[in-house]
């Protein structure tokens, strides 16, 4: 099944039936009853397990959910980490009432669905682009990047530069940013597969023809200016580079028809 006819949705319920055979085959918990015997067991125990199946279930299908995320298309993989969130939160509130201590099997269920939602969120090269309309003069974002860690990589427009509707503006992997995941000017950030370089092409005169969007790892086009700095890259901080005299954001080198922009990969 492709990308395009892949949703959440499909691939949720994929897992929930096959954790649902596994669970079924499993012996649960330190009491050894698997659920066909549940309704053996009385009082608070029964009561707890029953109650407590769904969750399991659940935690157990996110947790292998969250692998395959990179199949979806790039929307459905904001919404589907949006809402494998919200039901962790609603099978942990299934739970308050379940059991006194919490069995080490539903326990361990829980961490692994927790950790595998993490993980996935930073596989992703998450990545915002100006929506438009008109020119954006590239704001100043203070706190990034984000000081609470040195991994992964984040890489920005200076600020003031010029960027064109559709272009890509930033993106951050492998780490948290928190004021670019507010979004920036309005747009919000989407999980993307690679991170990207927006090249700007002036003529002789300094004016800007074209942005040309690649792969952050393919040549650059003769004479292209980069107009994504990175900031954190391979465990490493850079330092970021004088605005002053920077000719992507002057705006007498925007004309009044603005600069084509080409995207040199699969626009995504």
């Amino acid at each position: 099944m492709g990308a395009d006819a892949f949703t959440w949705a499909t691939l949720l319920a994929r897992w929930m039936d096959l954790a649902r055979a596994a669970v079924a085959l499993e012996r649960l918990g330190e009491s050894g009853v698997g659920p066909g015997q549940m309704d053996q067991l009385g009082g608070s125990e029964g009561r707890g397990w029953r109650q407590g199946m769904p969750a399991l279930i659940t935690f157990e299908a996110l947790a292998h959910a969250m692998g395959q995320l990179g199949m979806l298309p790039a929307d459905e993989r904001s919404f589907a980490l949006d809402q494998a969130v919200v039901l962790l939160e609603s099978r942990r509130s299934d739970l308050e009432d379940a059991f006194e201590i919490m069995p080490d099997a539903i326990a361990q269920s829980e961490s692994n669905a927790v950790r595998a939602i993490e993980q996935a969120r930073l596989q992703f090269v998450w990545t915002i682009s100006w929506e438009g309309p008109g020119a954006l003069p590239m704001p100043d974002i203070p706190g990034v990047p984000a000081t609470r860690t040195d991994e992964g990589a984040v890489a920005i427009m200076l600020p003031g530069t010029l960027a064109v509707p559709g272009s890509p503006i930033a993106w951050w992997t492998g780490r948290h940013e928190p004021m670019l995941e507010r979004g920036i000017a309005g747009c919000q950030a989407r999980p993307l597969d690679c991170g990207l370089q927006v090249w700007r092409r002036f003529d002789s005169g300094g004016i800007a023809l074209e942005d040309r969007i690649r792969d952050v790892n393919d040549e650059p086009p003769d004479g292209g200016v980069p107009l994504l700095v990175p900031l954190v890259v391979g465990g490493q901080r850079l330092n970021r580079p004088a605005c002053d005299g920077w000719l992507p954001a002057d705006p007498a080198s925007i004309s009044d028809t603005l600069p084509l922009l080409r995207w040199d990969i699969d626009p995504l």
